[in-house]
């Protein structure tokens, strides 16, 4: 049986027709500052370890080591494949972090530098060939330069403190301060090589968006705590390198499940909280205000005209107006409000601790803030600059208009209509029902 030249390239995986055309390549899709930063890192750690091997002799114990760290990466990197990949889909090409630096960190203390080299190469392809075959092979290239970076300059400080690459663990306080030390340089160099590119590629993304979640670097920082008690083991027990790697990977599951629930959580072009989620963090809030005895206010927000900007420019130019609408609203409004999207051009926020005297004033700073908004979108016909946005915004007070996250909705957003009808570019609040008690609209 023959098959056709098309229906077999058909059943080639896209990189691997990209990696012999390199024309095709994605890595020349990206902006000139990101494409010139990216050779650069990428050129740098190639040089490192030409270098490093140039003027090391590798030994039968490390060859040992670096089959034993190898072996176990695999191992590990297949036993959680089937929750990577989930975690690699759900990013969305967004970075995330893993436990990769386990083992290579591992490999820091305990191989020379080029050794180290090639265990990042190993357990990167392997996770590229096993996890996503589909996702992007110059992000999985660079991802694994800022590894050899941030392991070259950890193994400098382990050797500026008298510990030759490869030699073993540090003994004694002082031998684990200078582990201490170069974990925090080779997290603090890879994280800097990240975040860099990131804000490279979008400059007008907020800080805390290219730093992105604490709870990311507390894996980082635990995977890197189980690399020196790794190496200390392989060092000295090695038999129980096996036991250890059980417990690494129960921790797998522990630490980068709940970042999977968060994404579940989160609506995937904004970041904010998607409504199902809103609604239930709101309820709890509210309970809360409840024991308090303290008030809130509920803003249901929607754009002005926004179907006109997607007829026009098209429904990708209407999506990165709603990013741009997000980021407006997130810095307007306090740490602890909470802000989610309803869908479409919808928002919504719950203010704890407002009250009726506040309420116009938090409509005027945020139509303000849309108002003095004017971003360039990637139209169907090239690039455009919006003038100043509008939206209709209906408020609601709590307990005043209701004790539920559904009485608070509908009178919210029964205001935010009254507004769309009278203009919009403005905030209605709902009226008070005949029978609330006075003092609700106190705060």
């Amino acid at each position: 049986m023959s098959v056709s030249a098309e229906s077999a390239q058909r059943r080639i995986p896209n990189w691997r027709l990209r990696a012999v055309q390199p024309s095709r390549w994605r890595l020349w899709e990206l902006p000139r500052s990101v494409l010139v930063y990216v050779l650069a890192v990428d050129a740098t750690a190639l040089l490192l370890v030409a270098t490093t091997a140039a003027s090391t002799t590798l030994t039968t114990g490390d060859l040992v080591r670096f089959g034993v760290l190898a072996a176990g990466a695999l191992v590990h990197l297949e036993a959680a494949r089937g929750i990577e990949r989930l975690r690699e889909v759900a990013a969305g090409g967004v970075p995330y972090v893993n436990l990769k630096s386990l083992w290579v960190f591992t490999g820091v203390i305990v191989l020379p530098l080029p050794l180290v080299g090639a265990l990042v190469a190993v357990s990167f392809l392997y996770s590229f060939l096993r996890v996503d075959d589909s996702s992007v092979a110059c992000r999985k290239v660079f991802s694994a330069a800022t590894f050899v970076l941030a392991s070259g300059l950890a193994a400098a400080v382990l050797d500026a403190a008298g510990h030759a690459p490869g030699a073993g663990v540090p003994d004694g306080p002082a031998g684990a301060l200078v582990l201490v030390a170069a974990a925090i340089t080779w997290w603090v160099v890879n994280f800097a090589l990240v975040v860099a590119v990131l804000a490279l590629n979008d400059p007008t993304a907020p800080v805390r968006t290219a730093f992105g979640d604490l709870n990311d670097q507390l894996v980082v920082a635990a995977a890197l705590g189980l690399g020196i008690g790794m190496a200390a083991l392989l060092v000295h027990t090695p038999w129980l390198v096996a036991v250890l790697m059980t417990t690494v990977l129960a921790l797998h599951r522990g630490f980068l499940l709940p970042q999977l629930q968060r994404q579940a959580q989160t609506d995937g072009k904004t970041g904010l909280m998607e409504a199902t989620y809103f609604a239930r963090m709101c309820a709890a809030r509210l309970d809360r205000l409840r024991d308090q005895g303290a008030t809130a206010v509920l803003l249901v927000i929607d754009l002005d005209r926004f179907k006109d900007i997607n007829d026009r420019l098209g429904h990708a130019a209407g999506d990165q107006v709603i990013v741009a609408v997000a980021r407006a609203l997130r810095g307007e409004l306090r740490g602890d409000d909470l802000l989610g999207r309803f869908g479409g051009d919808e928002f919504v926020a719950l203010l704890p601790g407002s009250g009726p005297h506040d309420v116009h004033d938090i409509g005027a700073r945020l139509l303000r803030a849309l108002h003095g908004l004017q971003p360039t979108v990637t139209a169907t016909t090239g690039e455009a600059r919006l003038p100043g946005l509008t939206a209709s915004v209906g408020a609601a007070l709590f307990p005043a208009h209701g004790a539920t996250v559904d009485d608070l909705l509908l009178a919210a957003d029964t205001a935010q209509q009254t507004a769309k009808a009278t203009g919009g570019a403005r905030l209605v609040l709902a009226p008070l029902p005949p029978a609330a008690d006075p003092l609700a609209m106190h705060g």
